[in-house]
């Protein structure tokens, strides 16, 4: 079977999961799908589906469990893009723009239950063990985005953060989700603690790695593809690896160009290409080789694993 076959599968299968949950033609479940018809890689999906699949694990249980934690995943997206202001997701328009952020809020909140009535059928029939695990590893989850994103929020109004509390920040809000994928795969599979152990390490590297690529597609992506204004991180005061690192290593001048685009929104196109200009200058290298680094560290982790022999589909 062909690598792009099986993810095709896969998403073609939770997709369709998440949205006969969403089947009410309400405005509410129209407002709720509207996130999900709007695309995306599918990542965690498939990476809990294919780690479950690599260990023994029954696909249909796999399926709905992944299937949870993209809709978690899609919840905090619409919320997301409320705190942020943002007004297009993946080249369309968000949630609260066309439903207004009351209805956003709820459809978010909606989303929420939904995705735990997807995983208590991934459940049926799964020991009393494996259910407290599962379900305590996804409500523990929904807690560490919280604080990641908080801590996001609060970094926009800081004049500095450290690599550290970025690090930190983005295991929380991005990485701790692809974990949870990880470790519920194998959880599903019912193996032994230290191999779920290494299976989280794997998906914290591995989320860790993506949100760095993120950032730097943030900066460097075509609008198009990227589906979001480009520099908005910029605009919106993020403080990303790159931004750290530029602001970190800039010459006085360099640094006043940064921040006087750094949480602007009414700063000009191109004071905001200059400001990207000087991060990408400082910092493209650095951040391409940490994200780098934290793909190593998965791949290592996803060995000590025992599935270092597995198909390419781990990513």
């Amino acid at each position: 079977m062909s690598v792009s076959f099986y993810t095709e599968e896969i998403v073609k299968q939770v997709d369709k999961l998440m949205l006969d949950s969403l089947a009410s033609g309400s405005s509410l479940y129209e407002a709720a799908k509207h996130t999900l018809l709007g695309g995306g890689k599918r990542l965690r999906p498939l990476i809990l589906v294919s780690v479950s699949d690599s260990l023994g694990g029954k696909r249909e249980s796999a399926l709905h469990a992944g299937a949870s934690v993209e809709m978690l995943h899609s919840f905090t997206l619409v919320h997301d893009d409320i705190m942020d202001q943002d007004h297009m997701r993946r080249g369309r328009p968000t949630v609260h723009v066309l439903w207004g952020t009351p209805m956003a809020i709820l459809a978010g909140d909606l989303m929420h239950v939904k995705s735990y009535e997807l995983m208590l059928r991934a459940l049926k029939g799964k020991s009393a063990e494996v259910m407290s695990k599962v379900l305590s590893s996804l409500t523990n989850a929904v807690v560490v985005i919280s604080e990641g994103q908080a801590m996001d929020m609060e970094f926009e109004s800081r004049a500095e953060v450290t690599e550290e509390e970025y690090v930190k920040m983005i295991s929380k809000k991005t990485a701790e989700l692809f974990a949870v994928s990880a470790e519920i795969g194998g959880l599903l599979a019912e193996i032994d603690g230290q191999r779920i152990s290494n299976l989280r390490d794997y998906g914290m590297n591995l989320g860790i790695a993506f949100q760095i690529a993120d950032d730097i597609l943030g900066l460097t992506a075509d609008e198009k593809e990227l589906g979001k204004p480009i520099y908005s991180d910029i605009r919106e005061g993020k403080k990303t690896v790159l931004l750290i690192k530029a602001l970190h290593s800039a010459s006085e001048q360099q640094r006043k160009k940064m921040l006087k685009a750094l949480g602007n929104r009414n700063c000009s196109r191109e004071e905001l290409e200059d400001a990207a200009k000087i991060v990408l200058e400082l910092s493209l290298d650095y951040a391409t080789m940490l994200a780098a680094n934290y793909s190593t560290k998965a791949l290592q982790s996803l060995e000590m694993a025992g599935l270092s022999g597995g198909p390419p589909y781990f990513f």
